[in-house]
């Protein structure tokens, strides 16, 4: 009976195994893939658990076929619909004794249960509730021998603890496993965002920046740009105000940009008070509308010191293009030359290429 239990763990590791790798790679699998990907799992290790029977009792065998459907649909919600479905047309096509009740209470009514509690999975701890859970779905798949199997009440009563002590365990060190992979992704994924983001201004960094900009013209589309931004006379605001104000305003400036990012336009800080802009697949004319945009923006901000005090700043803006006979640190070069001509042009304006 343990090297049964045993098996039906291992199965289910497996599966999660499985999923774990897949989530880790989800950045090259489409959304709908992975969808379907995690339904063929659950349904395909529940299956799995039909052919590898634990031995209770004499003529009479159990697995653990619930466990993938009810944590899926726990923590996962509607997917685990499909899921029930393979998995229950599995079971009845393999026909033989207990096939309908095996179906209703070892696998539809756990599953229901699971969902109807789906909403409350992302609360954190609430370990009791949990496995008041799995006590639940057990006792629903295995109250019946009661009343649909010879001697029912005996064999429920021989076989109680064993089942009960099996699927907690079970479901405790699947949830574990579970936890602990959230609790990496979690880390990895902040891990991640330092080493891509400004911490001031939230924006992404020069390097990061320059990434995605490579991503973004891989397949490189004609009317690409990046564009120069620099605060003027920022340093007599540090001189005057200090560098907290300072700080505030880069934040501030910042979340401006921010407002315009989409797809085709991506901001980024470059260092100190200087910002870097790219504006993907559009013409000069439009490229230079939203900086202009951009640039009147910022210039009609106050930029509040105190109650009685408030700052209005200007930018002057460099563009270039970024064609495909150079690559974006040619087009930074160029874009940081016309910044310096916008700057002896008096400051507060653009300028972009002829």
């Amino acid at each position: 009976m343990l090297q049964s239990i045993l098996s039906n763990i291992a199965v289910i590791l497996l599966m999660h195994l499985t999923m774990t790798f897949i989530l880790d790679n989800q950045k090259k699998i489409p959304h709908p893939l992975r969808i379907a990907i995690t339904i063929v799992l659950s349904s395909g290790c529940a299956i799995s658990l039909f052919y590898l029977p634990i031995h209770l009792h004499e003529g009479y065998f159990v697995d653990m076929r619930f466990i993938p459907l009810v944590f899926l649909a726990y923590l996962q919600g509607w997917i685990a619909i499909p899921a029930l479905l393979i998995a229950s047309a599995w079971r009845f096509f393999m026909g033989g004794n207990g096939m309908v009740p095996g179906i209703i209470f070892g696998m539809v009514l756990p599953t229901i249960i699971a969902l109807a509690f789906h909403p409350r999975s992302q609360l954190k701890k609430h370990y009791i509730e949990k496995i008041l859970i799995v006590l639940l779905c057990w006792f629903v798949c295995d109250f019946p021998i009661i009343f649909l199997v010879p001697n029912g009440f005996e064999i429920f009563k021989e076989t109680a603890l064993t089942r009960v002590t099996s699927f907690v365990a079970t479901s405790a060190i699947l949830y574990m496993f579970i936890m602990q992979d959230r609790q990496r992704k979690f880390l990895n994924s902040q891990l991640e965002k330092m080493a891509d983001e400004d911490p001031l201004t939230k924006l992404v960094n020069k390097r990061k920046f320059y990434e995605v900009v490579e991503e973004k013209t891989a397949a490189l589309k004609p009317c690409h740009y990046i564009a120069m931004l620099d605060i003027d006379f920022f340093k007599k605001v540090n001189d005057t105000y200090g560098h907290l104000f300072g700080d505030k305003i880069l934040a501030e400036v910042a979340n401006i940009l921010k407002k315009y990012e989409s797809h085709h336009l991506v901001a980024g800080r470059f260092g100190g008070e200087e910002f870097i802009i790219y504006l993907g697949e559009t013409d000069l004319d439009s490229a230079k509308s939203i900086l202009e945009k951009i640039r009147e923006e910022i210039k009609h901000t106050s930029f509040v010191y105190s109650n009685d005090t408030k700052v209005n700043l200007t930018v002057s803006i460099g563009l270039a293009e970024l064609k495909d006979e150079i690559d974006i640190l040619e087009a930074v070069y160029y874009a940081d030359q016309n910044l310096y001509k916008a700057k002896s042009s008096g400051r507060d304006c653009l300028v972009s290429p002829v």
